[in-house]
């Protein structure tokens, strides 16, 4: 009896040892778990900080597509600080004048444009004193329909009053020409004030005094196209008589721009468009002068083959010139219908458009340069037709 007693106390130790050993080694089990959660905790840790600097910082970023749409890039006190006198020599001098601009990256741009393709891209330049009505403005919406027809990347605008000559009256005008808020102007409140509206940026701006007049000015605007280089855009409204106070002008933008460009040598491309109120700015010692634009033909046309500008249609006073690199890079102007994409009209050297060319083919009129009116051209007051130039310009 003590034997079985003996055996079976034996029996239990033994399966008591047994117990034991096997609790132990799942409490090594949990331990080794544990340990490779470890890692877990030390990310989860890492998130809570870096969120917590985020919240310090109280940063939003913003999405850059939202940026370009709704930044002002020209406001009240922009415009407020064009009351001065410019004379611009170098890019210090540039930048006082823009300092409210912020300059958005050329990534940003691509989105924007479907003329960019990495290699190069495709600028059009449209010069327009297209005002019409009793007020010199654009408020009748001649003009503005006009610009709309030739589909400007930059407007160098003339007499450009609409609305109330407001910060808000010209971002709309912008949108209504180009679909971005991009505008400049020498001095809402000139009379008769110069201004460039673009698809582009515009991250300086100013004008120099014009010698001869004092309702306007001499107005320039850099535009931030895609690529290292920027386009300095110059648009004016010369003095009609005596001719020589057009050369005097033509001479004084001529003298800055050579400034700039012994400062910042390849920096910019240089163009100058607008209303000349005739040709005697484009001789060699006007805008010709020490090379600085090209002046030779040929000169853009309406489908007449004609390239005067005026109302009557019989003298020349508009125009779009550029520096010699960017006249290297201009291209045919061609415009597309808008019921075949196959048909084409193409101006080889330049569009000078005149709605009223269309008076029998308004249907033409209609599918090619929509939303442009027949009667747009020959408007009350209209006393000049827009000048169109295309530029394909390589980036290298």
């Amino acid at each position: 009896m003590v034997s079985k007693i003996y055996k079976i106390v034996c029996t239990l130790f033994c399966a008591f040892f047994i117990f034991s050993c096997m609790s132990h080694g799942n409490t090594v089990a949990v331990d080794d778990d544990y340990s490779d959660t470890e890692p877990e905790v030390a990310d989860i840790s890492d998130s809570e900080t870096d969120n917590d600097d985020s919240s310090e910082t109280d940063v939003r970023p913003y999405e850059d597509a939202d940026f370009i749409e709704d930044y002002d890039y020209v406001d009240e006190d922009a415009d407020a600080e064009s009351d001065e006198d410019f004379d611009v020599s170098t890019d210090e001098d540039m930048d006082s004048t823009g300092d409210d601009f912020d300059i958005v990256d050329d990534a940003d741009l691509i989105e924007e444009t479907d003329d960019f393709d990495g290699d190069s891209v495709q600028i059009r330049i449209v010069a327009g004193n297209i005002t019409s009505g009793n007020n010199q403005s654009y408020d009748p919406g001649h003009g503005i329909r006009i610009f709309q027809a030739l589909k400007p990347d930059i407007a160098l605008v003339q007499e450009m009053n609409y609305g109330s000559n407001t910060s808000s009256d010209y971002k709309n005008f912008a949108q209504k020409i180009v679909g971005t808020n991009y505008y400049a102007v020498d001095d809402a409140d000139y009379d008769i004030p110069n201004g460039v509206v673009s698809k582009y940026p515009i991250t300086s701006h100013g004008y120099w005094k014009d010698p001869n007049i004092d309702n306007r000015a001499l107005m320039w605007a850099v535009v931030d196209i895609p690529g290292e280089k920027d386009v300095f855009a110059v648009s004016v409204h010369l003095h009609t008589d005596p001719a020589s106070d057009q050369v005097k002008a033509a001479q004084v933008i001529v003298d800055e721009i050579g400034k700039l460009e012994s400062s910042n040598p390849g920096r910019y491309y240089y163009v100058v468009g607008g209303d000349f109120n005739g040709d005697s700015a484009v001789s060699s010692n006007g805008f010709g002068k020490n090379n600085t634009f090209y002046i030779s033909g040929p000169d853009p046309v309406d489908e007449e083959d004609n390239c005067n500008t005026n109302r009557n249609r019989n003298k020349q006073y508009d125009f779009v010139l550029a520096d010699y690199p960017l006249h290297e890079f201009q291209i045919p102007v061609v415009y597309y219908s808008s019921k075949d994409p196959e048909k084409t009209k193409i101006f080889e050297n330049g569009l000078v458009f005149d709605t009223r060319v269309y008076e029998k083919k308004e249907s033409e009129l209609n599918e090619y340069f929509s939303p442009a009116q027949l009667n747009d051209s020959g408007a009350s007051s209209m006393q000049h037709m827009a000048v169109v130039k295309d530029f394909l310009i390589e980036l290298k």
